[in-house]
């Protein structure tokens, strides 16, 4: 990844703030405008700036873990305009992982208390319920009929709720207490009843499970909470209007809905509750006239057009982001003090390939404090496009005072394999480096590298080398790949190094590459 996961999530959390609180601002821009008896409309914004609020942060997390590394941060992009957020990010930066992990605690405790609502969720329609008269039962079955509802559903009185409710999505129940049963009129028990199986109608037990889930998640953000609420208020309001489409009577299911306040208390998270919602709120609405809003709409939609038009010119006015100067990359690599971060963005550089980043990374490969961030750099020079970092990879084999990294180099350079240009510097290696491990490292990588030049340095390296091990190294380079040269040329040479190499392990390899070259 380009950026560490938890620098992603650290910052898609900060950018929530002001991602959610536009979204939730434009929402309520939104709601001025479409009138309060439009349910259905004002339902479907507040859901979907609720499904917002998630896929920004997702998408801002995403974003920044794929991101080049001038992406990652506005410190790296020059522009006056941008001093004062770089200035915060940078304040902000080594504060993440603690961020990311209160984060983590509070969706934990959250999620918790999700769980336990659901256990006393579900053990409603297991504990304290009865059968309810059959009268009651035909209701149901007439009232959802009428509203076209054909999954099966189930009703029974129970002793725990004080309000209607219904609970479940494959399988709905809807439980009734018995305060509903005998204390209101048949009309408005079935004014109820056509409440409850709009919810069923509408799926909305399983929007309100995934509604608390994204609670859960964004349980920092009091904007999500306000859309949440907005959610759930205009989710009620659509079951009202399904309801008095049923039973033909607006006054009569607005008494039937004070009768049940008296009886309310209240329901748990994810049952769907008839008295839900603000009560006054849902009554006015019911039997009040249409009049005028108190807020113009058409003021309302100037705000609304000004507003979006003003956020289109703010990101117009954005700088595109170009890549920085090696001299501005690289002092903000060494301004992060986390290894992990500047392991993570060396990485990036390497991976895209730019031969812009060059001086940078020959500057990392020499004088970060950690090894770890140096072998990175080594590797993403290798990677550069048209072999821009081959000369550098070559500089850093013949002076750098670090054994690993001259071997990490080695290896590099092997892997690119341009021969007409690491061949000399190979060899050099091969004879003068003063770690062993390094010399071998360069004789494999001129094993790899083919041609007859290549295989006459082997052979000469495996006759005259002081080092045993490294004599093993390119009499096993020098027959590696007997298909591509002369096997009769590499049975001589095996049989001379078996009379000849003073070590016996050199003498003993040569006997076991030699019977094997002459079995095939």
């Amino acid at each position: 990844m380009h950026m560490t996961l938890t620098h992603a999530l650290g910052w898609a959390l900060m950018d929530s703030l002001w991602q959610d609180a536009v979204a939730a601002a434009g929402l309520a821009a939104l709601l001025a405008v479409v009138p309060a008896r439009a349910a259905r409309a004002r339902y479907a914004l507040a859901t979907a700036t609720l499904v917002l609020a998630l896929a920004l942060p997702l998408a801002t997390a995403l974003r920044l873990l794929s991101a080049a590394p001038w992406m990652e941060d506005p410190t790296l992009l020059v522009a006056p305009a941008q001093a004062v957020v770089a200035w915060a990010r940078a304040a902000v930066e080594p504060a993440l992982p603690w961020i990311v992990f209160a984060w983590f605690a509070g969706v934990a405790l959250m999620s918790l208390r999700l769980a336990t609502t659901w256990a006393a969720t579900r053990r409603l329609h297991t504990v304290g319920t009865s059968p309810v008269p059959g009268e009651c039962g035909a209701a149901l079955a007439r009232l959802a009929a009428r509203l076209r509802v054909t999954r099966p559903v189930r009703v029974a009185q129970s002793a725990i709720v004080e309000a209607p409710a219904v609970i479940g999505w494959l399988r709905p129940v809807i439980l009734l207490p018995a305060s509903a049963l005998t204390g209101l009129t048949p009309l408005q028990l079935d004014a109820l009843l056509a409440h409850e199986l709009a919810h069923v109608r509408r799926y909305d037990y399983l929007v309100n499970v995934l509604q608390s889930v994204i609670e859960t998640l964004l349980f920092y953000h009091p904007a999500v909470w306000w859309v949440s609420r907005c959610v759930r208020e205009e989710r009620e309001h659509c079951c009202d209007d399904l309801a008095v489409t049923v039973c033909d009577d607006a006054h009569q299911y607005a008494t039937a809905l004070l009768d049940m306040e008296r009886l309310r208390v209240a329901a748990p998270a994810w049952a769907m509750a008839a008295a839900g919602g603000t009560l006054v709120t849902r009554v006015r609405r019911l039997v009040a006239p249409a009049h005028m809003e108190i807020f113009p709409r058409a003021v309302a939609g100037v705000l609304g057009v000004a507003l979006a038009c003003a956020g289109g010119v703010g990101l117009a006015m954005l700088p595109v982001p170009t890549p920085p100067s090696p001299g501005i990359l690289l002092a903000h690599i060494e301004a992060l003090s986390d290894p992990g971060a500047r392991h993570s963005v060396v990485k990036s550089l390497g991976r895209m390939g730019d031969p812009r980043t060059l001086p940078a990374l020959v500057t990392i490969a020499r004088q970060d404090p950690s090894e770890d961030v140096q072998d990175e750099a080594v590797e993403a020079l290798g990677k550069l496009r048209d072999g821009a970092g081959v000369h550098a990879l070559i500089d850093l084999v013949r002076t750098h005072p670090n054994g690993d990294i001259r071997r990490q180099a080695v290896k590099t350079i092997d892997a690119d394999a341009r021969s007409s240009t690491a061949l000399p510097t190979l060899e050099e290696v091969a004879r003068r480096d003063p770690d062993d491990r390094v010399q071998e490292e360069a004789v494999e990588a001129i094993g790899h590298l083919r041609g007859t030049r290549a295989r006459q340095l082997l052979a000469h390296l495996a006759r005259t080398h002081p080092d045993p091990d490294v004599r093993r190294e390119a009499v096993e380079q020098y027959t590696k790949d007997t298909k591509a040269a002369d096997p009769q040329a590499a049975v001589a040479f095996l049989t001379e190094r078996l009379h000849n190499d003073r070590s016996l392990k050199v003498q003993a390899d040569a006997r076991r590459r030699l019977e094997k070259l002459l079995s095939e």
